[in-house]
């Protein structure tokens, strides 16, 4: 068994998810992926004037990081490569497929997500956080749309 999963591809689910729980999985791992690559349309413009920096290790060890004409650099590597846009590319893609393998979302996804995109709001202020809580609302309403377990 997979952690925090209720089943997995070799074993038949104890359960099996209704339509409507899947449907609204498959959205929410959709929307996150939609929202990832959001991410990479605003900030791959915006940074790649500083790839070349990157590539060539200009932020390479403490005392380039505490440069201050690295700054901006920094801040932009932050905005893109070191930030959350992979990672949330790739939850996205497991969502879908979890929904498709008939796989249970736990419950600490949705509410770790809504946590996360409610904090990132109220620090950043406007930002594209709330966005978020699209995927956080379809996942909890996907684990009430779920026949109850036996």
């Amino acid at each position: 068994m997979s952690i925090g999963t209720a089943s997995t591809v070799s074993t038949p689910p104890t359960t099996t998810p209704s339509a409507r729980a899947r449907t609204l999985t498959i959205w929410a791992g959709r929307s996150t992926v939609a929202i990832g690559m959001a991410h990479l349309a605003v900030f791959v413009p915006q940074t790649w004037s500083s790839w070349g920096d990157w590539l060539t290790g200009r932020l390479h060890g403490p005392a380039a990081i505490e440069d201050p004409a690295n700054a901006d650099s920094l801040l932009l590597f932050w905005a893109l490569p070191g930030s959350f846009t992979v990672p949330l590319i790739l939850l996205g893609l497991l969502l879908v497929r979890m929904a498709r393998t008939g796989q249970e979302v736990p419950r600490y996804v949705p509410w770790t997500l809504a946590a996360w995109v409610l904090v990132g709001g109220w620090i950043l202020v406007p930002s594209g956080f709330p966005l978020g809580l699209v995927p956080a609302t379809l996942l909890l309403l996907a684990h009430r749309a779920r026949p109850a377990r036996a």
